[in-house]
C-alpha cells in the first residue's frame, strides 16, 4: 500500500511539474509540439512500473542510452561527410581558379607575338581534379606598343589559325580533347 501512495505521490510531482512547465512557455509555433511532448512525458511517467514486467528498469535505460549514442554518433557521421564534401568543393574551385590563371598565362605566352592576349579563362574540374572543360576569350592586345611586323603577320595569317595552334597547345599541356577546351575571339566563338 505505501508503494502505490509513492507512486501517486510522484505522478501527482510530474503531473504539477509539466503543468507550470506548459503555462510558463510562451504562445508560439512550437507550442503545439512542447505540449506534446510534456504530454509523452507524463505518460512515461505512469507506464514506468508497468516497464519492469518487460525487463529491468536499467537494461532498459541502457537500451535508451545505447540507441541515443547510435543516433548521435551517425548524425555525428553526416556532418563529417558533409563538412569533407563541403571542404572537397572548396580545394576544387581553389584548384579551377589556379588553372584558370595558368591557361591566361600559356594563352598570353603564346598570343603575344601575334599582339594578341587571353582576356577571360574558366576551367572546370572533375572530381577527380581532371580537366573538365577549358573556355578562354582572346582579344586584342590593349598595349599600343606591339604594332609592327609580327602583329601584321598575325592578323595576315587569320585569327582562325592562331587560336587553333593555341587549342593545340592547350591541348597538349593539360591532355585534354578538342571538345574540352572552347576558345573565343571578341566574345565571338
Amino acid at each position: 500500500m505505501n508503494v502505490l501512495i509513492v507512486y501517486i505521490q510522484k505522478i501527482f510531482a510530474l503531473f504539477l511539474l509539466l503543468v507550470v512547465a506548459r503555462q510558463l512557455i510562451p504562445n508560439g509555433r512550437l507550442k503545439k509540439y512542447i505540449y506534446f511532448f510534456t504530454e509523452l512525458v507524463l505518460i512515461i511517467g505512469v507506464m514506468q512500473p508497468f516497464f519492469s514486467f518487460w525487463g529491468d528498469n536499467d537494461a532498459l535505460l541502457d537500451k535508451i542510452r545505447s540507441e541515443t549514442f547510435t543516433e548521435n554518433l551517425s548524425e555525428a557521421s553526416r556532418d563529417i561527410s558533409r563538412m569533407e564534401y563541403l571542404r572537397n568543393d572548396y580545394y576544387r574551385k581553389e584548384y579551377e581558379d589556379a588553372a584558370a590563371l595558368d591557361v591566361l598565362s600559356t594563352a598570353d605566352g603564346y598570343l603575344d607575338p601575334f599582339g594578341l592576349a587571353g582576356k577571360r579563362a574558366s576551367v572546370e574540374l572533375t572530381e577527380n581534379y581532371e580537366v573538365k572543360k577549358i573556355v578562354l576569350t582572346v582579344g586584342e592586345k590593349e598595349e599600343d606598343d606591339t604594332e609592327g611586323m609580327f602583329v601584321e603577320q598575325g592578323k595576315a595569317q587569320g585569327s582562325k589559325v592562331v587560336l587553333d595552334g593555341l587549342k593545340q597547345r592547350l591541348m597538349q599541356y593539360y591532355g585534354a580533347e578538342e571538345e574540352q577546351i572552347q576558345i573565343s575571339y571578341g566574345g565571338e566563338r
